[in-house]
């Protein structure tokens, strides 16, 4: 990953904390669980190696997130959508909103 593509991930996920030392080294913890998950420490040879859809599981470290969705005006478990349908949410495009 470079620095542009962890910006942007940093940008596109406020969930999660972070700081760096002063050898570079990252610190990251997602804010959405409690003080028990220790932050995840990311040198600086290995950010170069890791996508950041492998940052995200690592940071959610397997923990079962519930996927809610807004469509047409009412909430939805995605996990109660069947197969078809979660296929349909990973082909949608998603856009910004300044």
């Amino acid at each position: 990953m470079i620095l542009e593509q962890l910006n942007k991930f940093l940008e596109n996920n406020p969930q999660v904390q972070w700081r760096q030392d002063d050898e570079g080294n990252l610190y990251l913890r997602h804010s959405q669980f409690d003080g028990e998950h220790e932050k995840v420490k990311i040198e600086p040879d290995a950010l170069a190696k890791i996508t950041p859809e492998k940052l995200e599981q690592v940071l959610i470290g397997g923990r079962n997130v519930e996927h809610i969705t807004r469509v047409t005006g009412y909430f939805s478990r995605v996990s109660g959508w069947n197969k078809g349908k979660r296929g349909e949410l990973m082909d949608r495009q998603r856009v910004g909103l300044a």
